[in-house]
């Protein structure tokens, strides 16, 4: 069965340069990552994976950099997130069995109602039996979630689960070094301390950063400089929902 418009407007939009490569890989998160590119294998162990930790370690780039790679293996996927207002009903969660790979991001914000948590369940099921992959992410463990139907719960407990863990800061120093290089930025010792000192630590944070900084240069039609990232980061300080 094909699948419903309002599916595939729902679909989060992914930008082409998302790859689990370019995923900052350190010795806190090596593992996770490693194991997260095994199960996009059709000899993955399972079918079914809980990937989960807490705000700001990545998890949607994770989320999003999975899906870029079944999109790329021509796979039929479904991307969501069950924060994005404009998913009214269950509905769309309906006749979902001929995909390949679904992807539900913040399964911690379910609406808590029986017909939504019914419709996950069904949605197991059908995967269980059509051989469907379904990533679940999470700010926490599946045990702690605020579910009431049993028979969710217990299918939930299927799921492999893949925590990705908050990495040091020494590790977010080298994480910047890393994804300015690549956008042949070179920041030294001195600018990414003060970035560090001077903005959110979480990763996702830092790494939204460094594409403001890109985006920044370009608008401003200038180098990036030291002066020029303190001038966005005081910026975005006086401007925080900007």
């Amino acid at each position: 069965m094909s699948q419903h418009p309002d599916q595939l407007s729902l679909n989060i939009k992914l930008d082409d340069s998302v790859s689990l490569d370019k995923f900052i890989n350190c010795e806190s998160n090596r593992n996770s990552i490693d194991f997260i590119r095994s199960s996009i294998s059709e000899e993955s162990i399972s079918n079914l994976f809980y990937i989960w930790g807490g705000v700001g370690v990545g998890k949607s780039y994770i989320m999003q950099a999975i899906s870029r790679e079944f999109i790329n293996l021509e796979k039929k996927t479904l991307h969501l997130s069950l924060d994005d207002a404009r998913l009214k009903s269950h509905e769309v969660l309906k006749n979902l069995g001929s995909l390949d790979v679904i992807l539900l991001e913040k399964i911690d914000k379910l609406p808590k109602n029986k017909e939504w948590e019914t419709q996950i369940f069904l949605l197991i099921n059908e995967a269980l039996s059509s051989k469907t992959k379904i990533y679940l992410s999470s700010n926490i463990v599946s045990k702690d979630l605020e579910i009431e139907l049993k028979d969710l719960k217990s299918r939930l407990s299927y799921f492999t689960a893949i925590e990705v863990p908050e990495i040091t800061d020494e590790e977010k120093i080298e994480a910047l070094s890393q994804s300015s290089k690549r956008k042949g930025i070179f920041l030294d010792e001195k600018t990414i301390q003060y970035i560090i000192n001077n903005t959110s630590r979480s990763l996702s944070d830092l790494l939204k950063l460094m594409n403001d900084i890109d985006v920044y240069s370009l608008k401003k039609k200038k180098k990036v400089t030291s002066s020029l990232i303190r001038e966005l980061i005081q910026l975005r300080s006086d401007n925080p929902h900007k």
